[in-house]
């Protein structure tokens, strides 16, 4: 009997005979329990559960660890993850994120290029890069990331995030409000949607 499942629109898993090993691929992949995550991942990895797909495997345990603030182990991961396929666009993300919670923005934009060689419509891909040069005040650079990202995926919601923070600094209250309304429409209940929301209100009643 062959088991085959797939998980989060990323890989599908192949396991020959039983379900034995059923619950630690699928929770390698959950993103609610990180720490489970990493376990569930390790012991994919020490049983060579997913041989076919390890860079999958390590792909979601570096992403658990750098959620859980464990950078080195995180990068030992990801850089594993683009060694056994350097065409996997998913680790590169994270790295990313990692220079540029360092403010090391250069380094960080190279990891999204790399992303986006792999997959030029990769949504998440341009949002991260346009909130890298969101952070080093290139402002026409982050807003045409931001808006490719819309257009590519009309649905992502931190694209329209990213544009209300970007208008915002710029003083245009009137269309970072319009791009918060947008976020909000697509999820009412996100944090960061509301928080900006706030602070665009915020501004408009003081200017």
């Amino acid at each position: 009997m062959i088991f085959v499942r797939c998980i989060v629109g990323l890989f599908c898993t192949v396991a020959a005979t039983s379900f034995a090993y059923a619950g630690p691929i699928e929770d390698c992949s959950q993103e609610n329990n990180l720490r489970l995550s990493v376990r569930a991942c390790s012991k994919v990895i020490e049983l060579n559960l997913l041989p076919e797909k390890s860079e999958v495997t390590y792909y979601f345990r570096g992403n658990a660890h750098r959620r859980l603030g464990n950078t080195r182990r995180a990068l030992k991961d990801l850089h594993r993850s683009i060694e056994l396929n350097p065409s996997y666009k998913h680790p590169y993300i994270d790295l990313g994120i990692i220079s540029k919670n360092r403010s090391e923005f250069q380094q960080a934009i190279e990891h999204y290029n790399k992303a986006l060689e792999s997959d030029p419509r990769f949504a998440k891909a341009y949002y991260n890069r346009g909130n890298t040069f969101l952070g080093m005040d290139k402002y026409q650079l982050a807003l045409a990331d931001f808006d490719k990202a819309t257009k590519l995926d009309p649905d992502y919601i931190f694209p329209y995030i990213g544009r209300a923070y970007l208008f915002l600094k710029m003083g245009d209250t009137k269309t970072a409000l319009a791009s918060a309304e947008h976020a909000l429409k697509l999820s009412p209940r996100n944090s960061y949607a509301v928080e900006i929301r706030t602070r665009i209100l915020d501004a408009a009643k003081r200017n």
